[in-house]
């Protein structure tokens, strides 16, 4: 266990009595309390859940962070369980927002050793006839690139990147982190801004509208649909189209954690514990306690019981308030709510290999090897559609397409072995694949060896040294809070996103229930390790329990509220 405050004194005492035959439970409450009280109990060690109660702690609030499994991080995953001798991070790998997550500049994070790689070469695309597509994080370098297709298209995506990139910065980036305004008045104070108006416009349409609507090459329309997507908008769904330019800019953006994404974890404890804070493994919470309305505190599987004027979930509706708290205890509309979470469309299936040499792309520019990310298998984007449509529909597609990395292109820290390398292949995959994965498994494996090899010199069976398969239902077995395999915990849809991210009662993370937060990622702003709904439930807690909230807003973020939400009546 992790422990923070704890008698590791009572701890031996414990293995003690039962070497001689006592059973350990019957005396393990002797050593710990039945109760213990804190300011802040924190359900779910993943990335909000850390994120939040560093800043928590920090404000002088006793908080203690519980998590379910022997190791905190949640997605920010760096592990040998599927290759012994070798690390790989079978979640978060890429980092999309440490260039925005204010985490970044409120923390000493690098004094624990934590940093990031970004390079140039950020995304590439091959096609079946060996040519390729690069984004770059230069604008000019990715203009040059599309210019080998069209260009027409180079100079459109320059143009339209640097729009795009001023409503990530100016809109998109910054409201990430603060609490959502509601459809009305988004549209009102939007339509005040010409940055603002394009926002709104975008919403409107579909991924693939806009897409389709800007560029002419099939080529490089299959690649930038696929980025805008690959993480969980529907390329045919109407509403959520503001996330294109986001999605677009952050597949050139995209930073690689040296020595593994649980690197980023591991800073974070150490930041709460060096404040006095608590971190608990091995601590699932059976129950959330409430009386007269009202949040008390958790209990654990063993009985224990934390006492706390604050408790913060990071947990998806349906097991907060539809496991975890008696159903008398729930207001109607979060019952509701619970009832009718839609999980994720998609998930992924991700091949991981170790291979004695990295593998090596042969196509007309050897700059694809630097790539931090080289998607395979599209060459138009009706391939992309059919490629989604046929994951919605539970179908692993007839002709497969997905994205690889080389971990170790990066980060040499990974293999036991110098000079082994570290790869994924993943792509997007149903929790329930017709034909069933036992039988439908083996035969991606297959699928995808033979399209890498097809793109890859010395990618040859020689040289593999053994490969694994990690399938939704793998993703879910490990992290129990992923149900169905769902990465960000709901689906990003319409009624799912902004204010509606979970609820519209649970604006800026809190809930219904007095003294219950929610800050997981199926609050707003969503998933994949951005840090906003752990923020943004800090400061509102911070608020709450008159604490002293130590940390500023980002200016960027200062800006936004001026332009966007100080006028809101």
């Amino acid at each position: 266990m992790t422990l923070s405050n704890v008698d590791t004194e009572g701890l031996r005492s414990t293995s003690r009595k039962q070497e001689f035959g006592v059973a350990p439970t019957e005396h393990i409450l002797d050593e710990f309390p039945l109760t213990s009280a804190y300011d802040v109990a924190i359900i779910g060690a993943g990335p909000n859940g850390l994120m939040a109660a560093a800043y928590l702690v920090k404000a002088g609030l006793k908080t203690i962070v519980l998590e379910r499994r022997q190791e905190i991080g949640g997605g920010l995953a760096t592990e040998e369980t599927l290759f012994p001798g070798y690390y790989t991070n079978p979640h978060a790998f890429y980092h999309m927002m440490t260039d925005y997550m204010p985490i970044m500049s409120d923390f000493a994070l690098n004094s624990h050793g934590l940093f990031f790689v970004k390079p140039n070469t950020q995304t590439a695309g091959i096609f079946s006839d060996n040519s390729s597509l690069i984004l770059y994080n230069q604008i000019e370098d990715t203009k040059d690139s599309i210019a080998k297709f069209s260009a027409s298209d180079a100079r459109t995506f320059g143009k339209l990147m640097r729009k795009w990139r001023k409503i990530v910065s100016e809109v998109i980036a910054p409201g990430t982190y603060v609490p959502p305004i509601s459809p009305i008045d988004m549209i009102e104070t939007f339509e005040k801004t010409e940055i603002g108006r394009e926002v709104l416009r975008l919403s409107e349409m579909s991924p693939a509208e806009i897409i389709d609507e800007n560029f002419e090459s099939d080529r490089v329309k299959a690649l930038l649909l696929y980025v805008a997507c690959m993480w969980g908008l529907d390329p045919n769904e109407s509403g959520l189209g503001f996330m294109v330019p986001l999605m677009v800019d952050r597949a050139m953006n995209k930073a690689q954690c040296y020595g593994g994404s649980h690197k980023l974890a591991g800073a974070l404890s150490r930041e709460i514990l060096s404040e006095g804070g608590t971190i608990l493994d091995n601590a699932e919470v059976t129950e959330i306690l409430v009386d007269s309305g009202r949040v008390t505190g958790i209990q654990l599987f063993d009985g224990r019981q934390i006492e706390a004027r604050a408790v913060l979930s990071s947990l998806a509706p349906p097991l907060t308030f539809g496991r975890l708290i008696e159903q008398e205890d729930v207001p109607p509309e979060m019952i509701e709510s619970a009832s009718l979470w839609e999980w994720d469309k998609w998930s992924f299936a991700t091949m991981s290999l170790v291979s004695q040499e990295p593998p090596v792309y042969e196509c007309d520019d050897p700059s694809v090897n630097d790539a931090l990310m080289v998607v395979m298998g599209f060459d138009s984007l009706d391939q992309v559609l059919d490629h989604f449509s046929a994951v919605i529909a539970g179908k692993l597609p007839e002709s497969i397409g997905g994205h690889a990395t080389v971990e170790t292109r990066y980060d040499p820290t990974l293999p036991r072995i110098q000079g082994h390398q570290v790869s994924f292949f993943q792509v997007h995959a149903p929790y329930e694949v017709q034909g069933g994965w036992d039988e439908q498994g083996p035969v991606l494996v297959d699928n995808l060896i033979t399209l890498w090899k097809r793109h890859c010199s010395g990618l040859v069976d020689s040289n593999i040294v053994m490969n694994s398969l990690e399938t939704p239902i793998d993703i879910e077995t490990r992290l129990s809070s992923m149900v169905r395999g769902s990465i960000k915990h709901g689906d990003y849809h319409p009624l799912q996103m902004g204010i509606f991210r979970p609820h519209d009662s649970c604006v800026g993370g809190r809930s219904p229930i007095e003294g219950l937060y929610l800050c997981g990622a199926s609050s707003y702003p969503g998933g994949l390790v951005i840090g906003g709904p752990g923020y943004i439930a800090a400061g509102s807690v911070a608020e709450d329990l008159g604490a002293g909230k130590w940390w500023k807003e980002p200016e960027y973020v200062r800006r936004y509220v001026s332009t966007y939400m100080q006028t809101i009546g």
